[in-house]
């Protein structure tokens, strides 16, 4: 099998997950008087279908696409896997293994926030505030519940790891197919997503 097909190997796996996960999982209720005071205010929780767009723009947009071709040539410069090729091969399983990755991860984050009512939805912390503060507050925490409080994300936490694990127990070469590859590509997953929140907040004013 072509590893640069990984990429449409991993939507087709994940497509029955995201499609039930949209069936099972109600919109997010407005809140109700009486209900707690929002932390911010005017916030009010993501719909479903907010969280669905929100979850398409995050995981395959063009910020994703970039980040699989970064880390597709640091592997390819490392020689990780060193089982793979050089040359255009190597680099298109690898940036290939990457989408994969990052689809999965995106995927995952998506379904856990909906099960722990996190709001995963990017807000800019401002003009003046500290913004490498807030990129990695924002690669581990998120908003939740009714008043849109913060606090450490589920969902952000376990989605780097979702994707190293399946990457590694799946299509990665069998000798490196260890608990070691799983951590370094779930640091590479910490790592980028810290990467695009300072990005984002930089740009966002």
């Amino acid at each position: 099998m072509k590893r640069a097909r990984i990429f449409l190997l991993a939507l087709s796996f994940l497509t029955p997950l995201v499609s039930g996960a949209q069936q099972a999982l109600p919109d997010s209720p407005a809140p109700q008087p009486g209900s707690t005071a929002p932390v911010s205010p005017g916030y009010r929780p993501p719909t479903q279908a907010e969280r669905f767009r929100g979850y398409i723009k995050h995981t395959f947009g063009i910020s994703s696409v970039l980040e699989a071709g970064v880390r597709g040539g640091i592997e390819q410069a490392s020689d990780e896997p060193n089982q793979w090729p050089q040359g255009a091969q190597g680099y298109a399983d690898r940036f290939g293994s990457s989408m994969g990755q990052i689809a999965i991860r995106g995927t995952t984050e998506y379904v856990v926030a909906d099960l722990f009512r996190e709001d995963l939805r990017f807000r800019g912390c401002g003009e003046d505030c500290d913004k490498l503060s807030a990129a990695f507050k924002d690669t581990f925490f998120a908003r939740k519940g009714e008043d849109g409080h913060q606090s450490l994300s589920v969902a952000r936490l376990i989605g780097p790891w979702s994707g190293g694990a399946v990457a590694v127990n799946t299509w990665y070469p069998h000798g490196d197919k260890d608990a070691a590859q799983v951590a370094r590509q779930a640091v590479f997953g910490y790592g980028f997503q810290f990467l695009r929140n300072y990005i984002r907040e930089i740009s966002a004013h």
